[in-house]
C-alpha cells in the first residue's frame, strides 16, 4: 500500500522530536534495549566471539534506520581498492529479498544474477554498479569466506555491518544522517535508533553525509565519540539512468531540466531526492511514495502509468529502477538519478589513509598467523 507524503513526513517528524510517540512507546524501546544488551555483552565477556576471515573487512554502517548513504559509501570503497589493484568483493545482508538463509554470489563483472525479489533493491543496484563480486546472505560470515574461496577476494567490503557482531571487522565507518542526525536520540521502536548512540566509541570512522552544514553534529559527536575521527560527504547526483528494453544506459543530467515528471520513491528518507530534481528545475506533477525497499506490484505499475500521461516521464531513485524496469514503461520514459559518495575538501585521502592502515595492520596479523576467532 502506498505510505502518503504527509503520512511518511509526519512520522518522520515524531521520531525527530521528544513528542508523546516517544513515550507511548518508550517500554518497547526498553525491551529492544534489554536484547541489544545482551547480544552485546555476550561478544564482550566472551560467551561467543566474533569470526574472523583471512582478508581485511571494512564495513560501512550506521546506528539508525533509514537512508544515510552506506551502499554509496561501500561502492566508493569497493571502487578504490580495485583501482589500486586490489580483488574487493561487497558483501551484504540482501534485505527485503527470500534468499531463505542461503548465501550466494549475486553479482559478477557488473552484471546482477538474481533478481530483487530474491536479494532485494540495494543488493542488486551493488551488483549492477560494482564490476568484481557481490555476495549476499543474512550469514555474512560465510558470505565472506565464499567471496574469499571462490572469487579470491583480497578485501571484503561489508555494506550495513555495524551491527552484525558475528563477522570481525578491521574498520567500522559509521555513517550519520546530517539532516535528520539521531532523530528523538531513543531507541527502536520509539526512535530512530538501532542502538545506543554510546555505540559510536567504537567506530573507527564516522562520516556526517547529506548537510550543507558539516559543523552542525559537531558538539555531539565530540561528546559522544570525541576519539572518533569524523569526516563529511555528499551523495552528488552524476546521471540520469534511462531504461530503455530493460536495460539501463547513461544519459547526461542535463536532460532533465525543465521537464515534467511524476517522481515515484520507495526510500527511508527522499527529501534528497526532491532537492536534486528542484535544482534541475524539474516541474513534478505528481509525488508518488512508498514504504521502503517496496517491490512494486502490477496496481503500483498501472497508477504510475496513469500518472505519467500528464508528464514527459517518471523519476524514481536508481535502487527503484532495478525494480521497476521488468513494467512495459514507454521506451525511455524511465529513469533514475544516478548518485555517488563524494568525500569533501582533504577528507578523502584523509579516509582512505586510515583505512589504508587497518588493512595493513590485518594484513601484517595474518603473516603473523593470528588466531582467528569461534563462535562455536
Amino acid at each position: 500500500m502506498k505510505a502518503s507524503r504527509a503520512t511518511r513526513e509526519e512520522i518522520v517528524r515524531r521520531w525527530e522530536t521528544r513528542g508523546i510517540a516517544r513515550w507511548a512507546l518508550g517500554p518497547f524501546a526498553w525491551g529492544y534495549r534489554l536484547g541489544v544488551g545482551v547480544r552485546r555483552a555476550a561478544f564482550g565477556i566472551g560467551l561467543r566471539r566474533a569470526q574472523q576471515v583471512p582478508a581485511p573487512v571494512l564495513s560501512f554502517g550506521n546506528v539508525t534506520v533509514g537512508g544515510t548513504g552506506k551502499t554509496p559509501a561501500a561502492l566508493w570503497m569497493a571502487g578504490r581498492l580495485a583501482a589500486r589493484g586490489e580483488r574487493p568483493a561487497i558483501v551484504t545482508r540482501g534485505y527485503g529479498g527470500n534468499l531463505h538463509g542461503k548465501v550466494a554470489t549475486v553479482g559478477r563483472e557488473g552484471r546482477a544474477l538474481f533478481e530483487p525479489r530474491e536479494i532485494g533493491d540495494e543488493a542488486v543496484l551493488l551488483a549492477e554498479r560494482f564490476a568484481g563480486p557481490v555476495v549476499c546472505g543474512a550469514d555474512r560470515v560465510a558470505a565472506a569466506r565464499l567471496a574469499i574461496e571462490e572469487h579470491g577476494a583480497t578485501a571484503i567490503v561489508l555494506d550495513d555491518g555495524f551491527q552484525h557482531w558475528r563477522l570481525a571487522r578491521d574498520a567500522d565507518v559509521v555513517l550519520v544522517d546530517g539532516r535528520s542526525g539521531f532523530g528523538n536520540g531513543a531507541l527502536l521502536p520509539a526512535g530512530p535508533l538501532r542502538e545506543p548512540l554510546g555505540a559510536l566509541r567504537r567506530a573507527h570512522a564516522i562520516v556526517v553525509t547529506k548537510t550543507t552544514d558539516g559543523a552542525r553534529l559537531t558538539d555531539l559527536l565530540g561528546r559522544v565519540a570525541p576519539d572518533v575521527p569524523r569526516f563529511t560527504a555528499d551523495l552528488l547526483p552524476r546521471s540520469l539512468v534511462v531504461s530503455e528494453d530493460g536495460a539501463l544506459a547513461a544519459r547526461p543530467l542535463g536532460d532533465l531540466v525543465g521537464r515534467r515528471v511524476v517522481t515515484v520513491s520507495a526510500i527511508a528518507q527522499p527529501q534528497s531526492f526532491y532537492e536534486v530534481l528542484g535544482q534541475l528545475e524539474v516541474r513534478a506533477v505528481e509525488v508518488l511514495e512508498f514504504p521502503d525497499h517496496h517491490l512494486f506490484t502490477q496496481a503500483d505499475w498501472q497508477r504510475i502509468t496513469q500518472a505519467s500521461h500528464r508528464a514527459d516521464l517518471v523519476v524514481c531513485t536508481e535502487k527503484d529502477i532495478v525494480k521497476l524496469r521488468r513494467f512495459p514503461f514507454a521506451r525511455g520514459g524511465l529513469a533514475a538519478l544516478r548518485v555517488d559518495f563524494a568525500l569533501r575538501d582533504g577528507d578523502e585521502e584523509r579516509l582512505g589513509a586510515l583505512l589504508d592502515a587497518r588493512i595493513l595492520e590485518r594484513r601484517s596479523q595474518l603473516r603473523g598467523g593470528t588466531a582467528t576467532g569461534s563462535d562455536e
